[in-house]
């Protein structure tokens, strides 16, 4: 599926077709029917205006590894200032952006690379993830998250994430705020996901957690566009046939053809594929050397002098020591690993 694509069909033909009743929210109040129709034309309207990047498996895996490579590893203690101090910096290609890739597809990956673990019941609740970044405002950056629930169904944001920005229109990650969404969290409690107040913490929790983690994947995309390197190759595509965008002209849903314009395929280039190789190749050797199954990689000793008990002393000659570097790993990969 396309999470974009499906949450556009969804949206459009409810605001064509369905008058919704009244919901009822969190705090017992009611919301309008009215403002439930003027969410779904809100996010009609982002979709329609918004670039849209759909990253392959193998793209969203390279650019998270670019972020571990600034954040760290999931066991390692690097402050937040690292990585905030590295966002801050990106330029938006676009004011309003939606990123999609596949969640499952990356997870599995992450386990593949041995940064965390998953069952596969875990797995299977992953699915498509779609990032709307809307840069618009002077004073502040949103960021909502969609999740596939099923082929058909999906998640819509409950909460916004809002940054503010500095004098220089940057990010300022000191002063956020979380907005709720009322339109979404009454659908949430009519659906059952929000049964009482405990739940909707933890709910909202999580959410916020997937939100502030997994929204860095965008903020890399931003800036290898930006650095126009080999790394990423980008093919765009309508996002409907000319037939299909006839037939929509045809019956009368011109909202379709307004809001599936097109849509920017990413894939990995050779620059990439090439740090994706060595990445895990030096996954491997830190976790042999760690674990001592390796020998030492093959070093020069320097002549020096080799005292025994007995008193005898030694006089042992400059020499080679341990096994010669794998020819098909990378040269930087057993090097001394770089420390900030």
């Amino acid at each position: 599926m396309i999470l974009y694509k499906t949450i556009a069909l969804q949206f459009g033909r409810n605001f064509e077709r369905e008058q919704p009743g009244s919901l009822v929210g969190l705090d017992g109040h009611p919301v309008l029917p009215e403002n439930i129709r003027q969410h779904w034309r809100s996010v009609l309207g982002d979709l329609a205006s918004a670039r849209i990047y759909l990253l392959d498996h193998n793209a969203a895996s390279y650019l998270d590894s670019l972020r571990m490579d600034i954040q760290g590893m999931p066991w390692e203690d690097r402050p937040e200032a690292d990585i905030q101090s590295y966002v801050r910096d990106v330029d938006f290609p676009r004011d309003l952006i939606w990123v999609e890739y596949d969640d499952r597809k990356l997870w599995e990956d992450r386990v593949a690379r041995r940064i965390t673990t998953q069952t596969e019941d875990e797995l299977n609740n992953r699915r498509q993830r779609g990032f709307l970044f809307d840069n618009r405002a002077h004073d502040m950056l949103t960021v909502r998250l969609f999740s596939a629930l099923t082929d058909t169904l999906f998640l819509d944001a409950p909460l916004v994430l809002e940054i503010s920005k500095d004098k220089d229109g940057r990010p300022d990650f000191t002063n956020i705020r979380w907005s709720p969404k009322k339109t979404v969290i009454a659908r949430l409690v009519r659906a059952g996901f929000l049964r009482d107040e405990a739940s909707a913490l933890e709910f909202f929790e999580e959410y916020r957690g997937h939100v502030t983690y997994e929204m860095v994947i965008g903020f890399m995309l931003f800036a290898a566009l930006a650095a126009r390197e080999d790394d990423l190759v980008l093919q765009e595509a309508r996002s409907l046939s000319n037939a299909q965008a006839k037939t929509a002209r045809k019956f009368g849903k011109t909202w379709m053809a307004e809001t599936l314009k097109s849509h920017v395929t990413i894939r990995i280039g050779p620059a990439a594929e090439r740090h994706m190789t060595e990445q895990k190749a030096r996954l491997r050797f830190e976790e042999e050397q760690t674990t001592g199954r390796a020998a030492p990689t093959e070093h020069w000793v320097a002549e020096h002098e080799r005292r025994y008990e007995n008193g005898k002393v030694v006089r042992v000659r400059a020499h080679k020591r341990g096994q010669s570097a794998d020819r098909k790993l990378p040269a930087r990969v057993v090097g001394p690993k770089k420390q900030d």
